[in-house]
């Protein structure tokens, strides 16, 4: 059975340009995308998941859209839907439709959402009394276990992933003002029982994130919005966070009039895309270039000739673009 890697980016979570995108794939070779299951180390498959990011205006978007979703209701309960709706489960979860509470809005809860491993965090924490909770799931919502993360900090953006049943991150934001924030970097190593801090780049750079993906407990990449720079602003770590550089990112001098937010990248064992959002600063006008790497993120490169058939953003039909702007 064949399960897809990525879809084409979207606010609203629809399958537009399949074709496009398994013609590119077929270009690039990526085999192991037709595999029924993603895993990178091998010992845990773990089929594909929903994977959200962040856009220009601070909205959640979907990156990879595997069939599978979540919905609110108006008193804030949480569902997940499963198989393009075919399941749906209800999450142990009630989020604040008012904006009064800090740190429980939608826009502050982080999910992936795998038929083989579902995961939410959410929360306001402190670093003392008040932890962050991860909701698991590994039976497609017919059971959750929730666990909190003693020490843990950040209550503003948050994001989650799992790259095998066992191995999973996320990473929680905090914000400091205009243009400033501080991020948190977690591990898990036993399916999401318990986490484990890892180092992050406050230090060298803290901005407020649009996207974060890993793909091995070594090798993690962080996006931040877009501010001063025109450039996307990528840090990542090849050493399970013990340090962090940023990533050079090589684009043609055509994209120097857009701003750039890399959204979060999507991996499937060695191969990977990274989506970088642009908005023209004059017209207003957004959509999707894509990097790509066979090397589980150690090196990206942008070709065009393939960014084309991936995505309509060259086309000059921005209908079809993967931004629909209000």
């Amino acid at each position: 059975m064949k399960e897809r890697f990525i879809s084409i980016l979207n606010t609203k979570k629809k399958r537009n340009g399949i074709t496009l995108f398994y013609t590119v794939l077929l270009l690039i070779g990526v085999i192991s995308v037709l595999a029924a299951c993603t895993n990178i180390k091998g010992s845990e498959f773990i089929k594909p998941g929903t994977i959200y990011s962040i856009g220009f205006e601070g909205e959640q978007v979907v990156v990879n859209d595997a069939g599978n979703s979540y919905s609110i209701d108006a008193e804030g309960n949480v569902s997940v839907l499963y198989r393009n709706g075919a399941v749906k489960a209800n999450v142990p979860l009630k989020l604040d439709t008012t904006g009064g509470v800090l740190g429980m809005g939608q826009e502050n809860t982080g999910y992936f959402i795998s038929e083989d491993k579902t995961a939410i965090v959410y929360g306001f924490a402190d670093g003392k009394s008040l932890p962050l909770h991860v909701l698991i799931s590994n039976d497609k919502g017919q059971t959750w276990n929730d666990y909190p993360i003693p020490g843990a900090m950040g209550y503003e953006t948050k994001f989650i992933g799992f790259t095998n049943k066992n191995d999973g991150w996320l990473v929680s934001g905090a914000s400091q003002g205009v243009g400033s924030a501080l991020n948190y970097v977690y591990q898990t190593s036993d399916g999401g029982k318990t986490w484990k801090e890892i180092g992050n780049p406050n230090d060298i750079y803290s901005e407020h994130l649009t996207g974060v993906g890993f793909s091995s407990s070594d090798i993690g990449f962080l996006g931040y919005r877009y501010y001063m720079d025109e450039s996307p602003v990528i840090y990542w770590t090849k050493d399970q966070g013990q340090t962090w550089e940023r990533l050079a990112v090589s684009l043609p001098e055509k994209f120097d009039k857009y701003k750039k937010n890399p959204l979060s990248p999507i991996f499937n064992r060695k191969e990977g895309l990274f989506p970088i959002s642009l908005i023209d600063q004059d017209t207003g006008v957004a959509g999707t270039i894509y990097l790509t790497s066979k090397d589980e993120g150690i090196t990206w490169v942008y070709d065009e000739a393939y960014d084309k058939l991936l995505n309509p953003f060259f086309t000059g039909d921005h209908k079809k673009n993967n931004f629909d702007l209000k």
